[in-house]
């Protein structure tokens, strides 16, 4: 229908991970995925996810169970967001920010995803991360964020 709004996101992989584990963001994260309808990650989020989880748990922060629990909830996640595909715009995007903005390969293409996923105009548009120098630059090319 005409003047609904309907509320999407970007999900960053360092966002969605608390909502796989139990840690102290776990509980504002789980607020915001609630005030979404309709969320969208990048392409290859799900294996950052159970790349953090195996480090999480390598580190003695869980147990192998308690990683094995996340990755069923993760299981749950990926049913109900959308991916933004590898494109060549996503690559060119990508390329760029490392120099542009020091971010690491993995944040660069988040970003580029984030930013195909709204043709480029971010304005408005939310972008949900848990890791700060991500939320400065998504903040600084226009997109609404928020931070775990």
């Amino acid at each position: 229908t005409r003047g609904v709004k309907i509320l999407m996101s970007f999900w960053d992989s360092s966002a969605l991970v608390p909502l796989c584990t139990n840690e102290h963001r776990s509980i504002l994260a789980g607020r915001l995925w609630k005030s979404f309808p309709q969320k969208f990650v990048w392409w290859e989020t799900s294996i950052e996810i159970y790349s953090a989880l195996a480090r999480i748990e390598r580190e003695n922060n869980i147990t192998t169970q308690q990683r094995l629990n996340a990755e069923k909830r993760l299981e749950i996640l990926e049913k109900v967001w959308l991916e933004i595909q590898p494109t060549l715009r996503i690559k060119e995007l990508a390329r760029t920010f490392p120099a542009q903005y020091k971010m690491k390969a993995a944040d660069s293409l988040q970003l580029a995803a984030a930013l195909v996923w709204c043709k480029e105009k971010p304005k408005g548009k939310d972008f949900v991360s848990g890791d700060e120098h991500l939320i400065k630059i998504a903040q600084m090319v226009g997109f609404t964020t928020h931070l775990l």
